[in-house]
């Protein structure tokens, strides 16, 4: 909303991440204020983009990113210690059949975020079925990971079911890969159009069924420190990042409780409706606020990089916060009042 010629609106899109958990400073930017299918797909314009590997160069890159600290491949599907290829696979987590008759073809096939060294045997009893919570007696089972009949509501089939320890490891995998590969709504298909997944819509692309699954399994099982380092290597092998590890928060702002609010570009939860507004005017270089309750108002201005520029304990109803010794550029100022808390953006011209 303009003021006027000589004023900068202020754009309300929450609070700037300060400190991205693990990704480059800005690789978020365009995502934070988003919501919803509008978030969904700027993820996926951010992650799309990546290198495509040699899909048999895998099992040396696995030595990078699924590396045991005591030395051997670390296989989510199965107890063995392997510390050679052999009696091993590769396997998609989210199954190739689903997206494509051909998949060999695409970017997602080599995709180290969803791919994985597997116990063969485990892998080959996993198939295609999707994610579930096996009941009664399992048709393949090793202490690890199931296969059976489905328990949990909204499915009736055979499915997959990992260890509890990594369950939110596959939620997390499967959510990048229908946002990375949004552009594939029309190509999914086979047992995941019959489980998981809408065939030709990008949001909310998973079936009520599969998101009650996922963020069960995502809220249960919070990311690890193995999830972190390998979304690391990953990233420095192909150039793009799994969001979901590297914030949390962004399953339930697409999917989850969160929806309908803007993504605040960290993992902190929606902000309260405050009772301060403000505008930045750039014919005296001030911030104007006004507040309802001044008594308890405190606010910080932070540089677009996070640095602490200026704060204060304490304004009026209505005031003017002096910026003229800021140069040109966009800040982030953040007001305090009470329990509630208000952020934003003003730029300097």
């Amino acid at each position: 909303m303009n003021l006027s010629r000589r004023t900068i609106s202020i754009y309300f899109f929450g609070l700037y991440t300060l400190l991205f958990a693990q990704a480059p400073a800005g690789y978020y930017n365009t995502a934070v204020g988003k919501k919803d299918a509008e978030l969904k797909t700027a993820l996926h314009t951010i992650i799309k983009d990546h290198t495509m590997l040699e899909y048999y160069s895998s099992s040396t890159s696995f030595q990078k990113t699924d590396w045991h600290p005591d030395g051997y491949f670390w296989d989510m599907y199965s107890n063995n210690k392997r510390t050679r290829w052999s009696g091993m696979n590769r396997e998609h987590n989210l199954p190739k059949s689903w997206w494509s008759t051909n998949p060999e073809t695409t970017i997602a096939y080599t995709d180290l975020h969803n791919l994985y060294p597997s116990d063969a045997t485990a892998n080959t009893a996993k198939s295609n079925y999707p994610l579930g919570v096996v009941g009664g007696t399992p048709t393949f089972s090793n202490g690890v990971v199931k296969v059976g009949s489905n328990s949990y509501p909204g499915y009736s089939g055979t499915v997959f079911e990992p260890a509890n320890e990594y369950k939110g490891d596959f939620a997390r995998d499967y959510m990048y890969v229908v946002t990375c590969y949004e552009d594939y709504a029309n190509n999914w298909r086979s047992l995941g159009t019959a489980s998981m997944l809408y065939n030709g819509v990008t949001y909310p692309v998973f079936r009520p069924y599969a998101v009650n699954l996922l963020l069960e399994w995502s809220r249960n099982d919070p990311v690890s420190d193995k999830e972190i380092n390998r979304n690391n290597a990953v990233y420095e092998l192909q150039g793009n990042r799994n969001p979901f590890i590297d914030f949390p928060s962004l399953t339930e702002y697409i999917w989850g409780k969160y929806k309908g609010e803007s993504w605040p570009g960290d993992d902190s939860q929606p902000e309260t409706d405050a009772t301060f507004y403000w505008s930045y005017n750039a014919a005296d270089k001030t911030l104007f606020v006004k507040v309802n309750q001044p008594e308890t108002t405190t606010y910080s201005i932070y540089s677009i990089s996070g640095v602490l520029l200026k704060t204060a304990d304490q304004i009026n109803s209505n005031s003017k916060i002096e910026v003229s010794t800021l140069d040109k550029g966009m800040y982030i100022v953040k007001f305090y009042s009470g329990t509630k808390r208000k952020t934003g953006k003003f730029v300097v011209n």
